[in-house]
Formats: structure tokens, sequence, C-alpha cells
């Protein structure tokens, strides 16, 4: 009964306030597993990251090395993503039947300028948007790029103009330790605050969209100052 009830509270606070976080969701184990792909895959990208910004959205502020393990059948986040434990909060806060296959890791370059303030989908029909299962391998810190949000935003529209990284009344900032997972609503206004240690920060996202939801909602980011389409790699007019 006290799971039924924790379960429920979840899908009210995920509908509220647009996300949920739970600690310590990962072993040590299962941490130390993807980690080792991550930096396997990156390699020299994590020697030479700074000279990887040519990739950089420079008019949306944002530096990101993005990898899908999944789509590659990388073995430790394919498993991953049939965790037990992460189907059933995930089922708890957007219902059963989701669709949940797709992987996106980001590198954020030392040096980096984070992610600027935006919405992974435009605002189209009600209950259109994408939910992100964001998993960290290393403890996050307001220096290497702390996720910065405003509850409840997911409810306010489309993000209003401003700058990248200019602060909003109520915003919450995540410092999650290493083994944490955040399920966020695509909706919820969110950017990550510039890394500026010396090393990569990551984070790993396995998407997931409710039942009846297009998997292709979030091809267009809205940001404070446009839109960007990521099928095309253009910015979108209007």
């Amino acid at each position: 009964m006290e799971a039924e009830v924790y379960l429920a509270g979840l899908r009210e606070q995920f509908d509220t306030e647009g996300f949920v976080v739970f600690p310590d969701f990962l072993s040590e184990s299962e941490i130390g597993s993807l980690r080792k792909e991550v930096n396997v895959h990156y390699g020299s990208l994590r020697e030479a990251s700074v000279s990887s910004k040519g990739a950089a959205f420079e008019k949306f502020a944002t530096e990101v090395i993005p990898w899908d393990p999944v789509g590659e059948r990388n073995a430790a986040f394919v498993d991953l993503l049939g965790n037990a434990s992460l189907d059933r909060v995930t089922e708890a806060c957007i219902g059963a039947g989701y669709a949940g296959t797709q992987s996106l890791v980001m590198l954020s370059p030392p040096g980096g300028k984070g992610q600027a303030w935006h919405q992974d989908c435009p605002i189209g029909q009600i209950g259109h948007f994408n939910v992100n299962r964001l998993i960290y391998i290393d403890d996050v810190t307001l220096d290497n790029g702390a996720i910065v949000l405003v509850p409840g935003s997911h409810r306010m529209g489309v993000i209003p103009k401003g700058g990248p990284q200019e602060s909003f009344d109520g915003e919450v900032i995540l410092t999650p330790r290493a083994g944490t997972l955040v399920l966020l609503n695509g909706l919820i206004y969110h950017r990550v605050t510039p890394n500026h240690s010396a090393s990569p920060r990551t984070s790993v996202n396995f998407r997931a969209f409710a039942a009846g939801i297009p998997t292709d909602v979030c091809n267009i980011g809205v940001y404070r100052n446009g839109a960007f389409d990521f099928r095309t790699n253009t910015q979108v007019k209007g």
C-alpha cells in the first residue's frame, strides 16, 4: 500500500511541478559501467573537447557533444533502458504504454557555455511533450553545470524572451549526485549553467513519450531568442 501511495504521489508531483528527483537511483556498479562506456566513446574528445566547439549553437548559447548509445546497441545502456525501476517510475508519472527507446548522452566541454534556457519542444496540442529521464554518472555542481528549472513552467506557455542564462523568479537549482535520476517535462523552462571546471560534464537522457504522443515532438527546440530545427540543423524562421 505504501508503494501505491508513493507512486500515486509521483504523478501528482510531476503534473504540478513538471519534474521529480530520485537520489541514489543507480548503484555504484551501474554507474561505473555507464561511466566506462562514456569514457571509451568520447575518448580523445574528453581531452580535446574545447576544440570541438564547432558543433555549438552559437546563436542559442549551447555547447554539447551528443551521442546515442542505444542506437549503437551499447549493451550497458540497452540494459539500463530495460531497468524495471526506471519503467515503474516512468509509468507512474506518464501512464502505461509509453514509448521510451530514445537515448541521448550530452557532454558539455570544460569552459563551455552549457545550455541556454529552452523548452525541448514547441507548444502544440495539449499533452504533447517529451519526458527527459536524466541520469547522472558523476556529481553535478554549480561549477561544472547545474540544472536550473522553473517549477510549473510547463503550464506557462512559450518561454519568454530574454538572456540565455538570465535568472527567472522562482527558479530552482539542482546539483544531482552521481546515481541520481531526474524526470523532467520537456516543456518546463530549463537550462544548464556553464561548465567552469577543467573537466567535461556528462548527462544521460532516456527520452520517453506518453502513449499516443508522437516521438518527433522534440525535433524543434525553443530558446529565448528563437527556435532550432534539429532535423535540418537550421534556425526556425518566424
